[in-house]
């Protein structure tokens, strides 16, 4: 499974003038046409839904978090109907985590990676300095990953 960071969708959904919009519609298209297996961790998919919820009706907002997991076709890591409390994290496990210098949010999705998604193949994320070095698993930008399958090595 391959892990999307929020700001990989919320490129897509709304930032078309960004960038790394047509690289980041690459990675998108990249991984629906070879049915990837690809997932989110919750810290993730509720930073999407707590910026896109300043553009959308409340009434529309507690089914958002369901809604974007199914149109981009996301695992949620940890499973909310399993794991139903917010991040299944530690205390000490994100202090652990920030002494490696990592903001809150950041900390706790790298707990989430570990904790219930250490098999993952990697993370994407357009923030990849923030991660590289910090995690269980490999950390790209979505360029670098796409470069990465499309050489002769791969």
């Amino acid at each position: 499974m391959i892990l999307l960071d929020a700001d990989v969708l919320l490129i897509d959904i709304r930032f078309p003038r960004d960038a790394n919009f047509a690289v980041n519609q690459q990675l998108l298209e990249r991984l629906r046409s070879e049915r990837r297996a690809v997932g989110i961790t919750a810290q993730a998919l509720l930073e999407v839904v707590g910026i896109l919820s300043f553009n959308v009706s409340p009434a529309k907002i507690p089914a958002l978090a369901r809604q974007v997991a199914r149109q981009y076709r996301l695992t949620v890591i940890p499973d909310w109907k399993s794991q139903p409390e917010y991040a299944g994290c530690r205390v000490q496990d994100l202090i652990d985590q920030m002494t490696r210098q990592m903001a809150l949010g950041d900390a706790v999705q790298a707990v989430q990676i570990e904790r219930f998604a250490p098999q993952a193949e990697c993370l994407l994320t357009w923030n990849a300095r923030h991660f590289i070095g910090k995690l269980v698993i490999p950390v790209f930008t979505p360029k670098d990953w796409l470069a990465q399958q499309t050489s002769p090595a791969s």
